[in-house]
């Protein structure tokens, strides 16, 4: 009778020890899809910005050129 009520307390305190994880530990697999995903975000970023800068110059090299036509 004893060492059933230890072994139920025993394993309710076992547990209750693991369910006290709030988040999972990461392991390598998730470090480096974190890293992946990262990668894809600065790189869509850097398109974006390259993106505006060359549709600026484009409007620029436009309004150039239709002031060199109106003679300005």
């Amino acid at each position: 009778m004893k060492a059933t009520l230890w072994t139920c307390a025993l394993t309710l305190a076992l547990a209750a020890a693991c369910s006290h994880h709030d988040k999972p530990a990461e392991g390598p697999a998730e470090k480096a899809g974190e890293k992946v995903d990262q990668a894809g975000r600065d790189t869509k970023n850097a398109a974006q910005d390259a993106s505006e800068k060359v549709g600026e110059k484009t409007e620029e090299a436009g309004q150039k050129m239709k002031d060199k036509a109106n003679g300005d």
